[in-house]
């Protein structure tokens, strides 16, 4: 499944090259009581592969608090979006350009890496051309080799509990990569201190996720009428069998036609910059917008918030302070990868091995999520058949419902009442109280 290379430990100490001296754009009244680093982590003997990375560090205790990866999906999607627009410091509001302090930061308690991987994602450097071909094993060896050269650069870090997260397609990305890491430290001797792995809205089992949890969700939440419902179960074995070619135009029509400009990130939420003429619109959720007529050839996902983020990271003066030298193609918000999914394995079968692994697993899911809806999610976790420490049960923020959750033994599903597919982005302060609960390890 995997390669292994052990790299020779060095400890090259901080990287004080790294460091963004002066980072532009931030409100006057709330300068950063943190450090932020940003630099890149070779991959050795990959014929040129280089991740860009961020790392703000916590705004409590940087030398004891744990440390966090954040990945977003894709796959080929920067996770310069979670930094810029779900859970960094600073962050762009969905329609605007200015940044604005964001009390509801991931670093208040922890210590943040934001990856941008694969390689040619963002500002990472893809190498050789032939590098653009990759899969989730690949993906997961350079995340793991990426991981390692941070601890080199970083060691002062290398004794921390150390935690993985993202969101998406993060749900293929981060079991592999937990898988990588749990096999590496059985060589190394240097061990990477792994405790646990928590993601949003995940790509996880085909059969589940997507098209047929999708249609299941139009149904429940009134976006489809009878006649549609009466339609699917007929062409689609009662929602059991989606291969077919009737099924397949069912699913294709209402995805394309009748339920156009609908955010399926976000079901209840706007469909932003949707008349912008720089974005061509498509309206296929499994299919990306192309971006016309910005400075790079990147692509964003339909009705997502992207202004802000294009505007901030192709300016010149904010990439030379994140240290992002000339040559680097400009920054975009996702790429067409020619990269390989397990469609037919997904990643659900790693998951017996890292729970007897003894690792802390979170998953949440947003409840107006139409990208990977949370019945998909709720089908797969169903099926590994845990035993369930807690039913399901309401959780609260600020005296109100949140959303819900079901302990198993060995993890956690948290439901956020009306989170799209991006909950930190959209639910703030419900995502900002599951994060901390998990990295202190109490329940909701």
């Amino acid at each position: 499944m995997w390669v292994l290379l052990i790299l020779v430990e060095t400890v090259l100490g901080a990287p004080l090259a790294d460091l963004v001296k002066n980072r532009p754009g931030l409100p006057p009244d709330s300068p950063p009581n943190f450090d932020t680093y940003s630099g890149y982590l070779d991959i050795p003997n990959s014929n040129g592969k280089s991740l860009h990375y961020v790392l703000v560090e916590s705004q409590n205790n940087p030398a004891t608090d744990p440390l966090l990866l954040w990945l977003n999906g894709g796959p080929g999607c920067s996770s310069l979006d979670g930094f810029a627009y779900e859970h960094g410091p600073y962050v762009f509001p969905d329609e605007g350009t200015t940044l604005f302090k964001n009390q509801w930061s991931w670093n208040t308690n922890a210590s943040v890496l934001y990856l941008e991987s694969p390689a040619g994602v963002g500002f990472s450097i893809l190498g050789d051309p032939s590098n653009n071909s990759t899969d989730d094993e690949i993906a997961a060896h350079d995340n793991l080799l990426a991981i390692v050269q941070f601890f080199r650069k970083f060691p002062e870090y290398r004794n921390h509990e150390f935690y993985i997260s993202g969101e998406s397609y993060a749900g293929m990305y981060l079991p592999y990569l937990a898988y990588n890491i749990l096999m590496y430290n059985n060589y190394s001797p240097h061990n990477i201190n792994l405790k646990g792995m928590i993601i949003g809205g995940p790509a996880t089992d085909f059969t589940y996720d997507f098209t047929p949890a999708l249609m299941k969700l139009l149904w429940t939440h009134a976006l489809i009428d009878y006649n549609w419902y009466y339609k699917l179960v007929n062409d689609c074995d009662n929602f059991n069998e989606w291969d077919g070619e009737a099924c397949g135009n069912d699913t294709n029509y209402i995805q394309t036609e009748l339920l156009s400009n609908l955010n399926y990130y976000n079901i209840y939420g706007p469909c932003i910059y949707q008349n912008d003429t720089r974005a061509q619109k498509d309206n296929n959720i499994f299919l990306r917008a192309a971006l016309d007529s910005m400075a790079s050839p990147g692509i964003i996902p339909p009705c997502a918030a992207w202004e802000g983020a294009y505007d901030y990271f192709l300016n010149d003066t904010v990439r030379k302070a994140f240290n992002i030298p000339a040559n680097v193609q400009p920054w975009t918000f996702c790429i067409f990868l020619d990269y390989i999914s397990d469609y037919q394995h997904g990643s659900v079968f790693l998951y017996p091995f890292l729970i007897r692994s003894s690792l802390r697993i979170w998953i949440y899911s947003g409840d107006a999520d139409g990208s990977t809806p949370f019945i998909g999610t709720r089908e797969w976790i169903t099926g590994l058949n845990l035993n369930v420490k807690q039913p399901y049960t309401s959780w609260y923020v600020d005296d109100q419902v949140a959303g819900f959750y079901t302990e198993y033994e060995g993890l956690t599903w948290v439901l956020v009442k009306g989170g799209g597919h991006m909950v930190p982005q959209w639910k703030r302060p419900q995502a900002w109280h599951i994060i901390n609960s998990f990295l202190s390890g109490v329940s909701l």
